[in-house]
């Protein structure tokens, strides 16, 4: 049996499995997205029932299967579940989730990329900017770490670019500067992506 790893990462979705069971998909920054199976999560009073959850961010002891791992310990060092109270806030959070899933694999190192998805969900919690210039700005930035953001022509876009990640969304913006921004982040995501995010569905219908 190979040991056990420990593993820092945000929980990026969660399927049930079976009557007790959970399968999740983790962004870590040591192994990059991995998939996790939490044995008996859904079970009351279950140990890892907290953390087994979308948005948490913690530490996920795992013990490593052919394609898979699962968990053996977990506890949580912030948990996002408010972002789950209002509907754009969870749509938002979920995209940024969906479009992060797209592009992060296993065995590449995901600090980077975590580091990004943290102060988004921050973000969105602080109510500071809108969810939707917070999603633009994500993606701009998030196509930046990717290597697949090319040099936008507009101010604030640069601006994000310019930016170390910790400060994406450190800016103040003209309602015509956000929908420049929108535009921005529309157009490179379309070069990119393969297919359309179901995020983006649930979006268009609010």
């Amino acid at each position: 049996m190979q040991d056990e790893q420990s593993v820092r990462g945000i929980v990026l979705s969660v399927s049930l499995l079976g009557e007790y069971d959970k399968r999740m998909v983790v962004l870590t920054e040591q192994m990059g997205k991995i998939t996790i199976f939490a044995n008996g999560a859904r079970r009351k009073n279950s140990r890892f029932g907290a953390a087994a959850q979308s948005f948490t961010l913690g530490r996920f002891t795992v013990r490593p299967g052919r394609q898979s791992y699962t968990l053996s310990e977990a506890s949580i060092e912030q948990s996002f579940l408010d972002l789950s109270k209002e509907m754009e806030q969870y749509a938002s959070a979920s995209y940024c989730c969906e479009l992060m899933d797209y592009f992060t694999r296993e065995g590449v190192g995901g600090r980077d990329e975590l580091n990004l998805l943290y102060v988004a969900f921050r973000a969105l919690l602080e109510g500071r900017l809108s969810p939707g210039v917070i999603r633009s700005a994500y993606a701009i930035k998030l196509l930046d770490v990717e290597g697949e953001m090319e040099l936008p022509e507009q101010a604030l876009a640069q601006y994000i670019l310019s930016r170390p990640i910790g400060g994406t969304f450190s800016f103040k913006a003209t309602e015509q500067a956000e929908a420049e921004l929108a535009a921005v982040a529309k157009k490179a995501l379309a070069r990119v992506l393969d297919y359309p995010l179901r995020s983006e569905a649930i979006l268009g219908s609010l």
